[in-house]
């Protein structure tokens, strides 16, 4: 049988501003591929969504967190549109979320490929019907070409240790041009008692980010929490930093291209998310990444995948932040040595282990098995 070579790839992003899958476009369009996007507005971190010499279309304009119902009628009608569109080619569709590739399913589709970053049901607005929502994920993977996971908390929460052979975990590393630029060197800051907090990306978890950087803010005059990034929450980041002297906003930026400046402006990445929320429990973020590339210290929440993670490579904190007294215990705890020793623990890690080119175990997976 002649493998197939000039398969074409439709993305329906669930976000055309997503770093992470805009990474995963252009890789596959570095190798050769010939790609259509298609996707929905957000309308936040827009200065994202962007891919030289690629029209990402968009399908209608969506607000997260707001209209379940609306928009997953809407994505359904829009998804089998874009279907339409390509009958009779031979094309292979990557769904991005859980609506989108339920919506490709719902509409006939057999030949798509389905990735999971969040878990969509895994909040607590979705408890009563978890285990419905959870039986057809589990459907929609097992019909799946192949399924991405970003995280190997997410294969546990499905199938525990028997994971189905059309799966690949690939966690959501640092993009493969760092390979090419010179990592930053291991400076311990000059004073623990300066140190400058960041949280890097889409504005979340009120009850433990927020109020770590309201603590910075009111306790804390000498440490610094800058919040660079953006979401429908930005109004009440707004409001933190005009509060406090110390507390900063600084807007939304394009990744991967400043995350230099930001991270040289960090000491100490804050990404202690709130565990209340299934999907917070089993992820693998990509701060953990970004962090371990930019030799900085990462404070993660205890009792979620991620703290296992940090705990496994000694290169953070683990906290309880969703109490005051555990923030402020935890911001008089630090010391030079235990900084130190945790940059002794991110120099033991290879790079390969932190950056990689996102897309080629998956086209490995896809050429190994005639998909594309």
């Amino acid at each position: 049988m002649e493998r197939k070579t000039n398969r074409k790839i439709v993305f329906i992003l669930g976000s055309i501003s997503l770093p992470r899958l805009i990474k995963r476009i252009k890789s596959f369009i570095s190798q050769g591929y010939d790609v259509e996007i298609y996707g929905f507005d957000r309308g936040v971190y827009n200065v994202n969504a962007q891919i030289d010499g690629k029209t990402i279309h968009i399908l209608g304009h969506q607000q997260s967190g707001k209209d379940y119902m609306g928009n997953f009628f809407q994505t359904i009608k829009e998804v089998r549109k874009v279907l339409k569109m390509h009958n009779g080619e031979d094309t292979l569709f990557y769904g991005t979320n859980f609506t989108i590739t339920l919506s490709l399913k719902l509409n006939g589709c057999k030949n798509y490929i389905y990735e999971i970053s969040d878990i969509r049901y895994g909040y607590k607005r979705f408890n009563l019907i978890r285990w419905l929502l959870k039986y057809i994920d589990i459907f929609l993977i097992r019909h799946s070409v192949l399924t991405v996971l970003t995280s190997a908390g997410f294969a546990k929460f499905f199938f525990g240790k028997n994971t189905p052979k059309n799966i690949i975990i690939q966690p959501n590393k640092l993009d493969f041009s760092f390979f090419g630029k010179e990592r930053p060197d291991n400076i311990v800051p000059r004073s623990i008692d300066s140190l400058n907090f960041s949280f890097v990306g889409a504005f979340r978890f009120p009850n433990t980010i927020f109020r770590f950087a309201r603590i910075i803010g009111e306790k804390y005059p000498n440490h610094q929490f800058h919040f660079y990034g953006d979401s429908t929450l930005r109004n009440e980041v707004i409001a933190i930093a005009n509060s406090y002297d110390n507390v900063k906003y600084h807007g939304p930026f394009k990744n991967p291209d400043d995350l230099v400046n930001i991270y040289s402006n960090t000491d100490i990445v804050v990404a202690c998310y709130d565990t209340q929320d299934l999907n917070v429990q089993i992820a693998e973020p990509n701060k953990l990444y970004e962090a371990l590339y930019f030799r900085k210290p990462i404070i993660v929440s205890e009792n979620t995948f991620l703290a296992e993670r940090v705990k496994e490579l000694g290169c953070g904190f683990v906290i309880n932040a969703t109490d005051d007294h555990s923030i402020i215990s935890f911001l008089n705890s630090i010391t030079r040595n235990n900084l130190e020793r945790i940059y002794k623990n991110i120099d033991k890690i290879y790079l390969e282990d932190i950056v990689d080119d996102n897309s080629a175990k998956i086209i490995s997976y896809l050429k190994a098995n005639n998909d594309v």
